[in-house]
């Protein structure tokens, strides 16, 4: 069984240690934790009991062969070349960091560079990843395992697209919950109860996102079902497509492909 230290036990890390042990890949005994807040490795000795829980770098890593790096960003100097994980397979989800930067900062030469999302904390999200060549066959199947227990996943073999998923499914659940917002003040605006507005936004979402998973039709085709000639949903779209919704979200996504690859070249 491949032993795993997960180096940052926030949110993102938590999510991962969840993931992978209700899926039954990884034991708990078989992972370790390093993180630098007292308080935030006693909540986490309490929540997982039997999970080894340290701030000592070395000791998580030396007791794994690969490691999970979930520390933001600008930690990452945190894993330093001194630090064994040079010769361990690294995981890395920071947003932003490209491998030749990783690489840089550890030394690391077998690194996998993934973009999960945040639905991946309740085992809905989507995550995209790419490897280096160093990474071998087996390898690459753990870490396919790894990321599906957290939802869906998707291999790339250039590490360019990552940015393009980013702005998409990495920053699409903000998009998504802006819409969503803005229906629930919507229903409010029109006379309806905040938690009964809130109940049917959010299943009006669920539904409609698995109804078009489930169909196959094109999403065109499902919205003409909705809509009647001078009817209510007609009204509605007619609305939507003179403010500029459409392009709107389009240019929203322009944009934060753009600014991911702004970073990756910080």
């Amino acid at each position: 069984m491949t032993k795993i230290a997960v180096v940052g036990g926030g949110t993102m890390g938590v999510t991962f240690i969840r993931a992978v042990t209700n899926s039954g890949i990884v034991d708990l005994s078989d992972l370790a934790v390093c993180e630098i807040v007292p308080e935030r490795r006693e909540w986490l000795a309490a929540e997982f009991d039997g999970l080894c829980v340290t701030a000592d770098l070395a000791e998580a890593v030396d007791l794994c062969d690969a490691i999970y790096l979930s520390v933001k960003p600008q930690d990452l100097s945190t894993l330093a070349r001194d630090s064994g994980a040079q010769s361990r397979l690294l995981i890395s989800i920071l947003a932003g960091s490209t491998i030749s930067e990783v690489q840089a900062s550890t030394g690391a030469e077998r690194i996998i560079r993934a973009m999960p999302n945040t639905p991946a904390q309740i085992g809905k999200g989507f995550t995209a990843w790419t490897a280096t060549d160093g990474v071998t066959a087996e390898e690459r199947q753990l870490v396919s395992r790894l990321l599906d227990a957290m939802g869906e996943q998707l291999y790339v073999a250039d590490e360019s697209t990552i940015d393009k998923i980013t702005a998409v499914s990495g920053s699409g659940p903000a998009y998504v919950f802006l819409i969503i917002e803005a229906m629930i003040n919507a229903a409010v605006n029109i006379g309806l109860r905040p938690d009964d507005a809130r109940r049917m936004v959010l299943q009006t979402v669920i539904g409609s996102s698995e109804f078009a998973q489930h169909s196959g039709e094109h999403l065109a085709t499902l919205k003409d079902m909705v809509t009647s000639p001078g009817g209510t949903t007609a009204a509605g779209l007619q609305v939507l497509e003179q403010r500029a919704v459409r392009s709107a979200l389009i240019d929203a996504v322009a944009a934060a492909h753009r600014r991911a690859e702004e970073l990756g070249r910080q």
